[in-house]
């Protein structure tokens, strides 16, 4: 079968761009076949995402317009892209030409190492647009707190599922590990402050 995916950051920005896009490549991809995100790329924890995850299957293709579409973390990218790899799930990205050519399989392996060179350096600029939002946000703060105008912002919510895995972690019956990649979280430094701000509170 044929899936394609889509995400904007917002729930006030829209898809249809990237829907087209998608379509327009691929005829035979069906619209209850897209699945659509509103939300940031920070990490995988998506809900349409996941259910796209669990209906894909070995043979099956995934159609993407963008590869930051897919993630904004390199890292986390470059997990699912090897997830779809062992699961022998064709990836599709439109901005990558060589991930959309169909080629002997005897000849596959060089179009792999291709596409593996193009995965990092977009992986890596994907990453890089989201550090400079970063230092922006940071230098826009910087500035509001000589002037004496910067107020901080409220305190995050904990995760999704954060107390229902806080209590299998006290039980023992996850360790921390999983806990912090049940969560989506990058580091595990995340998930103990989270737990001191949950244990504190």
């Amino acid at each position: 079968m044929i899936f394609g995916y889509v995400r904007v950051s917002s729930k006030d920005q829209n898809e249809e761009r990237q829907i087209k896009a998608l379509i327009d490549y691929c005829k035979a991809l069906k619209s209850q076949n897209i699945y659509i995100d509103k939300q940031s790329g920070k990490d995988f924890n998506r809900s349409s995402y996941q259910e796209l995850k669990k209906r894909l299957r070995e043979g099956d293709t995934l159609i993407i317009k963008e590869l930051d579409r897919l993630g904004r973390n390199k890292e986390m990218i470059k997990e699912e892209l090897k997830y779809f790899k062992d699961n022998k799930i064709r990836i599709k990205i439109l901005n990558i030409p060589t991930t959309l050519v169909e080629l002997p399989e005897n000849n596959e392996w060089v179009f792999e190492m291709i596409n593996n060179i193009l995965v990092e350096v977009l992986a890596a600029i994907a990453e890089e647009e989201r550090n400079k939002i970063r230092i922006r946000q940071a230098e826009g703060i910087a500035i509001a707190k000589t002037k004496g105008k910067y107020k901080g912002r409220p305190q995050s919510q904990l995760p999704k599922d954060f107390e229902k895995l806080y209590k299998q972690w006290k039980d023992n019956g996850i360790n921390a590990t999983q806990f912090t990649k049940l969560l989506g979280l990058k580091s595990r430094t995340t998930l103990y402050k989270y737990i001191k701000r949950y244990e504190t509170k």
